[in-house]
């Protein structure tokens, strides 16, 4: 096992700057995932790792080795691409031996890894098919075994679920952890689905704009993020867009059309009263209350309903904008009809409109 440490790394194409400034560091034998959306530079930035693209500016450690001028097939990584990038003329047996032939390995030693590689990925007896042969999901297993068959330091993974069907991707989710944890290798993974990230992930990178915009655990990306692109990027959330009127002891108040929201400040700096801000709440954060008015208290009436099994989806229509709420089925919730709902302030996360970057509001 390895960590993997990228200081300072910048990648421009023209006057576009893929990668501005990342400071990364991946630990010994964790998963750790780029998750941002189309275009924020996770792809280059994994590529710069594997040694595709080279940095601008920058430096990239593997432990305490610099590799940024090495050659790729020098740094001991394997990537998965996401089109898998199978040779489809070479039976499952060549494809994962592939790299082992290039390194010169000896036959019988090639025959006992691709074996055993076949196995940890449970496509024993497949060996003589070819790829067109195969499913989706044997394909990916295909690429994952040809990846670990030559034993890397770091394993790379760009978007490798992203052709699969829903259920099958569920699947494939556990067995890369699975696989990840009995090798113990190194891996990043890149990704623009956030439940994907958030399955999977030790640790988490959100990029926007080629800069990463915070680093965490998922629950605490999910739960205490740094930024209002972080906060409306994972999950599902409702915002609104209010002024600060007051602060009550460490918390804000926002006027939102009359509406009184207390949270607490995620922004980088003291909010001053009279300034915009925006109030950001996950559905599963709301409940029942039967009282009128007062503080995070939110009256409206249901637009719609929808059921999606472990609880309902509901939309309010308030004056202070549309709300999202979860709620269990057991309640009882007729479209047209009025609702009240309540949030704790410690689950409100308050942001400056003025940090909001290129966000529409």
């Amino acid at each position: 096992m390895v960590s993997v440490r990228l200081e300072g790394v910048t990648k421009r194409y023209n006057n576009v700057v893929a990668v501005d400034n990342v400071d990364i560091e991946v630990r010994e034998g964790e998963i750790f995932t780029l998750l941002g959306p189309s275009g924020c530079g996770k792809t280059t930035t994994l590529r710069i790792i594997a040694g595709f693209e080279k940095p601008d500016s920058g430096r990239i450690y593997f432990g305490d080795e610099d590799v940024t001028d090495m050659k790729p097939h020098l740094r001991g990584t394997a990537m998965v691409f996401q089109n898998y990038a199978l040779w489809p003329h070479m039976t499952v047996f060549d494809n994962v031996a592939y790299g082992l032939k290039l390194r010169k390995v000896p036959k019988n030693e090639i025959r006992k890894r691709v074996r055993r590689a076949l196995e940890l990925v449970g496509l024993e007896g497949l060996e003589d098919r070819y790829p067109l042969q195969l499913s989706g999901g044997q394909q990916q297993r295909v690429a994952l075994a040809r990846a670990i068959v030559v034993e890397p330091r770091v394993l790379l993974l760009d978007e490798p679920l992203s052709n699969l069907d829903a259920k099958l991707r569920l699947r494939m989710r556990e067995e890369i952890v699975s696989l990840q944890r009995r090798l113990g290798i190194t891996t990043i993974y890149v990704t623009h689905d956030q439940e994907e990230a958030m399955s999977i992930s030790d640790r988490i990178a959100v990029m926007n704009r080629g800069r990463v915009l915070q680093i965490d655990t998922p629950h605490g990306i999910y739960r205490r993020p740094r930024s209002l692109f972080v906060a409306t990027f994972i999950g599902r959330s409702t915002v609104l867009r209010g002024v600060v009127s007051r602060t009550v002891d460490s918390l804000y108040e926002l006027d939102i059309r009359g509406l009184r929201i207390l949270g607490e400040n995620m922004s980088t700096r003291e909010l001053s009263p009279g300034e915009e801000a925006v109030a950001v709440i996950r559905p599963e954060d709301f409940t029942l209350v039967e009282e009128d008015g007062g503080v995070n208290v939110i009256e409206g009436i249901v637009e719609i309903v929808m059921f999606l099994g472990v609880f309902n989806q509901v939309r309010l229509k308030t004056p202070a904008g549309s709300v999202s709420v979860y709620l269990s089925p057991k309640h009882r919730v007729e479209q047209g009809k009025p609702l009240r709902v309540y949030v704790n302030p410690e689950d409100v996360k308050i942001y400056s409109v003025s940090e909001a970057g290129e966000l529409e509001l």
